[in-house]
This record gives structure tokens, sequence and C-alpha cells, in this order.
């Protein structure tokens, strides 16, 4: 009995039982900060780019020159990629015209075969740092063509006498009672043409290997660049080659002849985004294509080795 009192006595206590408060002298206060909780930080600023800077999406590789029969296209090979940087138009130039930045871009800008300077545009690169867009360097997309002027005499039925003297024909005498027909003028003959089939320039790494755009090299590591030249799958003897645009670096010697390939290495770094840029112009004489001189790019992109600890 004694028992059953005492549990319906801890069981009135149980179910009238309250949670404690602690009490509290500034209520309107709100709820107490955490101890070392300081202000909330401002959001990062937002960074607007310069006025008609945008994002790139189409990066430079490499000038391009072809050539189909007597036409020579300069042109600009591009690769659809972004490395994170940013551009604007700085200048657009027609043929043969001047513009401030000439001779600001690191891949140069190209003549014609007429020496006028090639048709193009003239692009700024910019990256996004905490302190706003810095330029780091300018770049030429070239844009342009050009028709091959034959320098053939035009056929002549007489020959020029000095100034002075009779003019004298190049005919044949008639014999006597012949009729004249038109076979009896010597027509001087037609002049031979120069071959006009296109040349195909290219770079390669070693005498015989397949031709390269764009090559990739440690900082400070010497490399072997082979000038050549193709007229269909057949190679042409390339008569001599100079560097005519660009940065060759440490390089031996900037033209050479024959065989002899161009020897460098580049002891720094392109800026950020850029590679070096090389055009060589090649030498070729054959009886297939006469005198002609071609001109091929080729990207370097110089990486700097890791640190092995």
């Amino acid at each position: 009995m004694k028992r059953r009192i005492a549990a319906a006595v801890f069981a009135m206590l149980f179910l009238s039982a309250a949670p404690a408060r602690a009490w509290d002298p500034f209520p309107e206060d709100g709820p107490p900060e955490p101890v070392g909780a300081g202000p909330a930080p401002d959001p990062a600023p937002f960074i607007a780019p310069p006025p008609d800077v945008y994002y790139v999406t189409d990066t430079y590789v490499a000038d391009v020159v072809t050539s189909s029969g007597p036409v020579t296209t300069y042109s600009t090979s591009t690769v659809h990629e972004s490395t994170g940087s940013y551009a604007r138009v700085l200048d657009t130039v027609g043929t043969g015209e001047s513009s401030a930045f000439d001779g600001s871009a690191f891949n140069g800008r190209r003549r014609l075969g007429d020496g006028r300077l090639v048709a193009g545009t003239y692009y700024e690169n910019y990256v996004r740092t905490d302190g706003g867009f810095i330029p780091i360097s300018i770049v030429f997309f070239q844009d342009d063509a050009e028709i091959a002027r034959l320098t053939a005499v035009t056929p002549s039925l007489g020959v020029v006498a000095p100034v002075g003297s009779e003019p004298k024909t190049a005919t044949r005498p008639l014999a006597p009672g012949c009729c004249v027909d038109d076979r009896s003028v010597a027509t001087a003959p037609s002049p031979t043409l120069a071959p006009t089939r296109p040349i195909r320039p290219g770079i390669s790494l070693l005498p015989v290997s397949a031709p390269l755009a764009m090559f990739e090299v440690l900082r400070g590591r010497a490399v072997s660049f082979y000038p050549r030249a193709f007229v269909g799958d057949r190679e042409l003897p390339v008569r001599s080659w100079t560097v005519i645009a660009g940065d060759p670096g440490e390089a031996v010697a900037t033209a050479g002849s024959g065989t002899a390939p161009f020897r460098t290495s580049w002891p720094r770094l392109a800026p950020p985004g850029a590679t070096y840029e090389l055009v060589f112009r090649i030498e070729v004489d054959t009886a297939e294509t006469g005198h002609r001189m071609v001109d091929v790019a080729i990207s370097v992109l110089v990486r700097s080795p890791a640190l092995e600890r």
C-alpha cells in the first residue's frame, strides 16, 4: 500500500515539472553572440573589365601563309579554347596602311611581295588580377591576299633598232614567184613562263621528320629547327633560310644555307598565355619552281621544368 502511494506521488511530481529558465536582466537585447564572433566579411568586390574588353574563347596559334597558283593568302590560325585571358581590339588596318602599334606585337606584321604591310587587326591581351585587368601582350591577326605578277616578255614581230638607224623587221626573204602568206614572217618564240606550282614550306625537328606548327621546349634547352619545302609530296632542296620575325632566343645564327638547321634556346618564359612566334623565309631555286621565296611560321611554347625535392 505504501509503495502504491509513493509511486502515485512521484508520477504527479513528474507530470507537473517544467524546464527551468535562467533570469535575464536584459531580455530585450536578444540572444547573446558567441564569444569571438566578429562582423560578417564584405563580399569580394566585382571588378568590371575596361570598355570593349571581352573574354577570349579563340586563342592565337600562328601566322599562316599559303599559296594556290599565283594567289598567296595571309591568315591567322587559332584554336577554340580559352586560357582565362581577355582581349580588346586596338586597331584595324588595311593593306599598306601604317599603325601606331606597328612593332609592338609579339608576332610582328609581315609584308606582301611588293613590300607593303599586310592588312589585319591588332589585339591587346589582358589577365584579371585582384587589382584589376593588366595588359600583358599585343598580337596581330593578319588577313590579306595578293596575286603574283608575272614578269613575262611580250612577244614581238620585229626587232627594235638603235635610235637613228633604219628599223629592220625580222622577215624571211621570199622566193621569186612565191605567194605571200603568213608563214613568211619569222615570229619571235613565245617566252617560257616561270613555273607557278605552289610550294608548301615547313619546319621540322629532324631532317626527315614531319613539319610542325607548334613546339614545346623546356626553358634553356637547346633545340634545332630544320626549314624545309615541298611541292606536293616531294621535298625540294632548300637554298637558304632566314628568320625574319619573332624572338629567336639565344640563336647561334638567324640565317643559314642548305640543310644547316636553326639552333637556339630560350632562357626565359613568354608572357602568361603567350608563345614565341618565329617566321622563317625559305629560298628555293629549282627547274620546277623557279627562284622562289616562301614564308612559314612556328609557335614555340617555353615551359619551366617542375622543381623536385
